[in-house]
């Protein structure tokens, strides 16, 4: 599969080709089809899938064909941390390289007055933490009455961190009629709940072998009868890369 047959216009297929994206990985070529039809999507798919393009492909695109018509922000995309969006802020840069189309990540730890000022000018696709975003939003920087598309990435890191209420509060800034996104790289069943309440009857999408536990952590395991448990522990070290241990009981207790 290429990406032309996904319905994609010249320029985006011209700067994803630059970036060296060959061909659509999964998530991208089962998600971004249903997102460009207007649909509310749901999509798991592991870290380094390509999550990012599979929804900010067809935003860019979406927003392109109205870019002359408005000078509002029209996509939102939260995300848990700021390094997620800085990232992000430099993929779409490089998806919109032949699009007049701007971008801006509202985040904590970069000077406010630089985003402020950064907010005077034009921006159609705004990349933000709930925190910050609500800070600005509250002091009349940011306005959102004319959002289309809110994304929420790492939707499982959003609610680990306890940021669900945040959400809610962010939600009901923008437009009651608009498109949700929402992608994770996990499918723990609080993610799936959340999606429900929120989503209007979503295209739900799974991709790769998507577990319930967080990627980044190691588990390793060991076998250990009862008795001989507290020496162990005493002395038990496992390689630095391994960020957790269990042990388990070997036999009966």
């Amino acid at each position: 599969m290429h990406f032309k047959s996904l319905n994609l216009i010249v320029p985006i297929i011209r700067a994803v080709t630059e970036a060296g994206y060959s061909k659509p990985t999964g998530i991208q070529a089962q998600g971004i089809p249903p997102i460009l039809e207007g649909k509310d999507v749901i999509g798991y798919a592991p870290t380094g899938t390509g999550k990012t393009a599979a929804f900010a492909l067809p935003i860019l695109q979406m927003m392109k064909k109205k870019s002359q018509e408005h000078k509002d922000i029209r996509a939102l995309i939260i995300t848990a941390t700021r390094e997620h969006a800085l990232q992000m802020e430099a993929d779409l840069q490089r998806y919109s390289k032949y699009l007049p189309l701007s971008q801006l990540s509202i985040i904590d730890g970069i000077s406010e007055g630089s985003q402020i000022s950064a907010l005077r000018n034009r921006v159609e696709v705004l990349i933000a933490t709930p925190e910050r975003l609500l800070e600005m939003y509250g002091r009349g920087h940011i306005n959102l009455s004319r959002i289309e598309v809110v994304v929420f990435d790492d939707a499982d890191r959003l609610l680990e961190t306890g940021l669900g209420h945040k959400i809610k509060d962010i939600l009901k800034l923008t437009p009651q009629k608009k498109q949700i996104l929402v992608f994770s790289a996990t499918k723990p069943p609080a993610v799936s709940r959340w999606a429900d309440s929120i989503l209007n009857n979503p295209m739900e999408i799974t991709v790769g072998a998507v577990s319930t536990a967080d990627e980044i952590v190691k588990q390793p395991a060991r076998a250990v009868k009862k008795n001989n448990r507290p020496d162990y522990l005493s002395v038990y070290q496992e390689p630095k890369a391994a960020y957790g241990a269990a042990i388990f009981p070997l036999g009966t207790p």
